[in-house]
């Protein structure tokens, strides 16, 4: 950050402007008024050695250096730096939700695409509004937060995604089917070693079955989560273009970001562990 704010100094169009400003000013004046002499006794140095331009660019360079020194100090200069920062962090921001989503874009089935699509498009009118209106510290806030729940979204989408292609609907119904062929076929064994074992296969079965069920549960728990989401971005936006932003609305959006962010925490800890056992069962 300093070293882009000096940057930022160095590289000011006034700046440079003031470098060979003074430069053509004073290659064209010292020579005519006979002070280069005299500037040479007072540095110390031969007259022929302060003969060519090299002074010139000395001097030059010591005034634009001064410019470059009140600029670090101007309270306008710090406060315009500030806002082209912030306006790079926000694009940089949107930036990598939009390849987020363009890599998650191609994973998803149609429908899911373009609830994503939808998303995308109203974080980029909030983004643009922001851009082309009025640019508050509250505004910024909003802004940001906005960008970041937009991550959230494309993080837990990716998390649905991952969680339904594992927890299959049709396998559902046919554990049911097995479950009662099987539990049929108990009440008609004669054979004691035949009712342990197809007794066995049910208890599996069935823990298998609570177990996909509950993988459904919680599905449903993250679809409504992203609905949630996309109906806060979709208020979000409304506000942002009416310029109803509020510091009620920023702590809805951060306490938002951190729930979603908790949620998929939770959720890939969840489906790891669950791989991580299915491998050692097998």
């Amino acid at each position: 950050m300093k070293l882009n704010f000096i940057k930022g100094a160095m590289l000011l169009r006034r700046n440079i402007i003031a470098f060979f400003a003074s430069y053509l000013i004073l290659s064209f004046a010292l020579p005519r008024l006979g002070l280069l002499s005299l500037f040479g006794a007072v540095a110390g140095i031969e007259a022929a050695a302060v003969s060519g331009s090299s002074i010139f660019i000395i001097m030059s360079l010591l005034i634009y250096g001064g410019f470059v020194v009140q600029s670090l100090l101007s309270h306008e200069f710090r406060a315009e730096f500030a806002r082209r920062e912030t306006i790079l962090e926000i694009r940089r921001m949107s930036e990598e939700c939009h390849q987020s989503a363009r890599i998650l874009k191609k994973k998803l089935e149609l429908k899911a695409q373009t609830r994503l699509s939808n998303v995308l498009k109203e974080t980029d009118e909030i983004v643009q509004s922001f851009l082309n209106g009025d640019k508050t510290e509250l505004k910024v806030r909003v802004v940001q937060q906005s960008l970041k729940l937009t991550s959230a979204y494309v993080k837990l989408a990716d998390m649905f995604r991952v969680r339904a292609f594992a927890s299959d609907g049709d396998k559902i119904s046919q554990l049911a089917r097995r479950i009662n062929a099987n539990a049929a076929n108990l009440n008609n064994a004669r054979d004691q070693m035949v009712a342990d074992e197809l007794q066995r296969v049910i208890d599996a079965d069935e823990k298998m079955l609570e177990s996909l069920k509950n993988e459904r549960f919680e599905l449903e728990r993250i679809d409504a989560r992203l609905q949630y989401m996309e109906s806060t971005i979709g208020m979000l936006k409304y506000n942002i273009i009416s310029n109803l932003e509020s510091e009620d609305i920023l702590n809805t959006l951060a306490n938002e970001v951190n729930e979603a962010s908790a949620l998929n925490s939770v959720l890939t800890e969840r489906y790891e562990e669950r791989r991580e056992g299915s491998r050692i069962r097998l």
